[in-house]
């Protein structure tokens, strides 16, 4: 998984799209230190929400319980019950939120980039597999049961899953035809999807304590809103910063240039 980001000389940029690209310089500069400000608060959310399921896994099967439903809910019971694909979701969702990062920051990048095209594969690797666990905790067994709420809930699984599945195939498929530039927007849309759930977290806690609607109602509903916010943060960002000619160059040597 790399990136071509050095200038291109064979790529004759016309003058109005390189005139229409530098007005939004300012634009880019104050989005990009934003967004890497919400990237780290969502990642560092990502990690303690990690860290807390596993130790209540880890608890939960060490000390078994005769009935687990009254022990843990019917929230928590799912991931008691279904331990192995809880924890074949929560090993990858650390890969990704501690390499994610480290992938989108071109100075590292460009200096460890046999280290980048590995580290690539095991952020594809592991989106898989996390997505396929999320799929079959989420869908399979949604905590209000199969139907009203909990076939929400199980549909917005299956469709965050399935989009995030065919991003992950796109980035794949990308990199291995030296598409680096789509290979680049591919990325942003897998990263920003996949931590779309601590997104769906944060709008889980504010609607609980600030309506009177159950966790029931809105589980299902905050899945939908994250995903709908991610996907479109992610297209808006790809638009503002897919560079004119064969997108080779990067927005930022662009700008540079244009200064």
């Amino acid at each position: 998984m790399s990136e071509i980001t050095a200038d291109d000389p064979s790529v004759v940029i016309p003058a109005a799209a390189s005139v229409g690209f530098a007005a939004q310089r300012g634009l880019r500069k104050g989005l990009e230190m934003a967004g890497w400000i919400v990237v780290l608060a969502l990642v560092s959310l990502g990690l303690f929400s990690v860290i807390e399921r596993a130790i209540f896994i880890i608890e939960a099967i060490t000390q078994p319980s005769a009935d687990p439903l009254s022990v843990y809910g019917p929230f928590d019971v799912r991931y008691y019950e279904h331990y192995v694909a809880t924890i074949g979701h929560l090993i990858p969702a650390l890969l990704i939120v501690l390499i994610g990062p480290l992938q989108f920051i071109r100075r590292v990048r460009n200096a460890y980039r046999t280290r980048h095209r590995w580290c690539g594969r095991v952020f594809l690797v592991c989106g898989v597999v996390g997505a396929s666990t999320g799929f079959f905790i989420g869908a399979l067994y949604p905590f209000m049961g199969a139907t009203g709420d909990g076939f929400n809930e199980s549909m917005a699984t299956v469709a965050i899953t399935g989009y995030t599945l065919f991003v992950l195939a796109r980035a794949y498929l990308t990199a291995r035809r030296r598409q680096f530039a789509a290979h680049r927007e591919w990325m942003i849309r897998s990263f920003s999807i996949m931590l779309g759930i601590a997104t769906e977290r944060v709008l889980l806690a504010t609607l609980m304590a600030t309506t009177e609607i159950g966790v029931g109602e809105l589980f299902g509903a905050t899945f939908w809103m994250a995903g709908v916010i991610h996907i479109t943060a992610a297209e808006a960002w790809i638009r503002l910063t897919r560079t004119p000619g064969n997108g080779l160059r990067h927005w930022k040597d662009l700008d540079a240039s244009t200064q």
